[in-house]
């Protein structure tokens, strides 16, 4: 069987308050025709499908739009949420989804209750079993472990637990399916990718790769935003990683989607499809003049600048975006003095030495007293309406 590995795709996210659906839809034009030209049996969609748990109906329109065209085409859906998604928005969707062939999984449940989903090849000669665990925040740890028959070793710690559920769920396979687990997890190892959410990925989520399920023939994987294979992993497992660069700390990430093929009993063959839809996030360092001269190489990219000055320039950044309109950040580089706090600490002060402080420390000079007289007028207004 073939499948399509995709995941991370947060439909709704903006940069800097700058909307990209137009960005997402191309995108995810591009995930259908691949899944199509390659015929693939079904999509996995490892996860965070949305930005936001509140979706605007612009992302919806985005989502859905992928996904009937995803059936027009033949091709099952397989999908979770994420840590992003609303569990509960994604089940009430589900009963209006699976009559396009989208099946959502939207909460742990066991092998036997749901957890897992047949799908059908094409020409009906095989099946995959595809088993499905959707983000467990630690908070919520203790329910999912309460649909199974959970042993003292589920509580040692949320790793731990979570390397107990996973063989649970393992359990459900037959060794005469295309067995494939579908998660949305964190491996001790992973490189992220720079746009994650950092508490979903700290120490305490670190699942070690070696309790991944051996006998799965894939492992399609969500939650990491840099496409890479697991190291360590007893099977091929895999992080899809994100549609497009989402921030940018993914500047230079080559997004793409995995082609999977597998049969029953034997570890699957991955190929990596390179996406190439999404404005590049490009970082551009420099002089004012060197940055400037650059506005012809970098095209419709998003902008970070980083400005080598002697010290602090007022108004530079607005004759640079003047100059790149498509630039979002601008950092002055330049040598700082030691801002360290002598003597209080700087929580101790008042909101005016705090402000000077911070000031100091961002910009390398004292305050200019027109943006001092500033503060002090919006100090004392928010003083009267308190």
């Amino acid at each position: 069987m073939r499948f399509l590995h995709t995941a991370d795709w947060h439909v709704g996210k903006a940069i800097r308050g700058r909307a990209r659906y137009e960005e997402f839809a191309a995108a995810l034009d591009e995930v259908v025709g691949i899944a199509r030209d390659e015929a693939v049996d079904a999509v996995l969609v490892a996860g965070d499908l949305y930005e936001h748990r509140a979706a605007p109906p612009e992302a919806d329109a985005v989502v859905f739009d992928a996904l009937l065209r995803l059936h027009d085409a033949g091709i099952r859906v397989v999908a979770i949420p994420g840590n992003h998604d609303s569990a509960l928005r994604l089940e009430a969707l589900s009963k209006l989804l699976r009559p396009i062939d989208v099946h959502v999984v939207p909460r742990v449940a066991p092998p036997e209750g749901g957890g897992i989903v047949e799908v059908p090849s094409r020409d009906g000669s095989r099946s995959a079993a595809v088993a499905c665990v959707p983000f467990v925040p630690e908070r919520r740890f203790g329910d999912a472990a309460a649909l199974f028959e959970a042993g003292e070793r589920w509580f040692l710690s949320y790793a731990e637990g979570m390397g107990e559920l996973l063989a649970a769920m393992a359990g459900g396979f037959r060794p005469d399916r295309v067995n494939v687990l579908l998660a949305h997890l964190f491996t001790d190892g992973a490189m992220l990718g720079g746009g994650e959410r950092e508490v979903s990925i700290g120490l305490q989520y670190a699942i070690s790769p070696s309790r991944l399920p051996g006998d799965a023939a894939y492992i399609a994987l969500g939650h990491v935003h840099r496409p890479q294979p697991v190291k360590g992993s007893p099977a091929p497992a895999r992080y899809a990683g994100s549609l497009i660069q989402l921030d940018f700390g993914e500047v230079d990430q080559r997004k793409s989607v995995a082609i999977v093929e597998a049969s029953p009993g034997r570890p699957a063959r991955v190929r990596e499809v390179p996406l190439t839809s999404g404005r590049r996030l490009v970082d551009v360092r420099g002089t004012f003049d060197e940055i400037v001269a650059r506005a012809a190489d970098v095209g419709d990219a998003y902008l970070r600048v980083f400005v080598r000055t002697e010290g602090p320039v007022p108004g530079l950044a607005d004759r640079i975006r003047e100059a790149l309109p498509n630039v979002l950040d601008v950092h002055l580089d330049y040598e700082r003095a030691d801002a360290a706090s002598e003597g209080e600490p700087i929580s101790s002060l008042r909101p005016r030495d705090q402000f000077e402080a911070y000031f100091r420390s961002q910009h390398g000079a004292d305050v200019p007293p027109e943006i001092l007289e500033a503060f002090d007028e919006a100090l004392a207004l928010e003083a009267e309406g308190a």
